[in-house]
Protein backbone atom coordinates (compact mmCIF):
# COMPACT_ATOMS: atom_id res chain seq x y z
CA UNK A 1 0.00 0.00 0.00
CA UNK A 2 3.00 2.22 0.52
CA UNK A 3 3.56 1.95 -3.22
CA UNK A 4 0.34 3.36 -4.62
CA UNK A 5 0.29 5.61 -1.90
CA UNK A 6 3.43 7.47 -2.76
CA UNK A 7 2.66 7.07 -6.78
CA UNK A 8 -0.69 8.99 -6.17
CA UNK A 9 1.05 11.44 -4.01
CA UNK A 10 3.93 12.28 -7.03
CA UNK A 11 1.24 11.74 -9.68
CA UNK A 12 -0.89 14.53 -7.97
CA UNK A 13 2.26 16.67 -7.13
CA UNK A 14 2.80 16.41 -10.95
CA UNK A 15 -0.39 17.64 -11.88
CA UNK A 16 -0.58 20.51 -10.02
CA UNK A 17 2.94 21.90 -11.43
CA UNK A 18 1.94 21.12 -14.82
CA UNK A 19 -1.31 22.80 -14.27
CA UNK A 20 0.62 25.78 -12.79
CA UNK A 21 3.33 25.70 -15.20
CA UNK A 22 0.67 26.29 -17.62
CA UNK A 23 -1.13 28.84 -16.15
CA UNK A 24 2.38 31.13 -15.36
CA UNK A 25 2.96 30.41 -19.62
CA UNK A 26 -0.60 31.52 -20.60
CA UNK A 27 -1.02 34.81 -22.26
CA UNK A 28 -3.21 36.48 -19.49
CA UNK A 29 -2.77 39.56 -17.62
CA UNK A 30 -1.05 39.12 -14.28
CA UNK A 31 -4.15 39.82 -12.26
CA UNK A 32 -5.95 37.46 -14.06
CA UNK A 33 -3.16 34.76 -13.87
CA UNK A 34 -2.86 35.31 -10.14
CA UNK A 35 -6.67 34.76 -9.37
CA UNK A 36 -6.08 31.46 -11.87
CA UNK A 37 -3.04 30.72 -10.23
CA UNK A 38 -4.99 31.13 -6.31
CA UNK A 39 -8.16 28.67 -7.87
CA UNK A 40 -5.75 26.05 -8.81
CA UNK A 41 -4.32 25.66 -5.61
CA UNK A 42 -7.04 25.84 -3.62
CA UNK A 43 -8.60 23.08 -5.60
CA UNK A 44 -5.36 20.81 -5.49
CA UNK A 45 -5.24 21.47 -1.75
CA UNK A 46 -8.25 20.47 -1.20
CA UNK A 47 -7.53 17.33 -3.76
CA UNK A 48 -4.83 16.59 -1.80
CA UNK A 49 -6.89 16.26 1.54
CA UNK A 50 -9.30 14.05 -0.03
CA UNK A 51 -6.86 11.73 -0.97
CA UNK A 52 -4.85 11.58 2.05
CA UNK A 53 -8.21 11.25 4.08
CA UNK A 54 -9.31 8.27 1.69
CA UNK A 55 -5.86 6.32 2.14
CA UNK A 56 -6.31 6.92 6.11
CA UNK A 57 -9.58 5.19 5.65
CA UNK A 58 -7.96 2.76 4.19
CA UNK A 59 -5.37 1.94 6.17
CA UNK A 60 -6.50 2.33 9.41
Amino acid sequence: MGKIKSFLKVLTFGGLLGFIGGLLFAPSKGGETREKLKDALDKGKAKFDELKQEFGKKEG
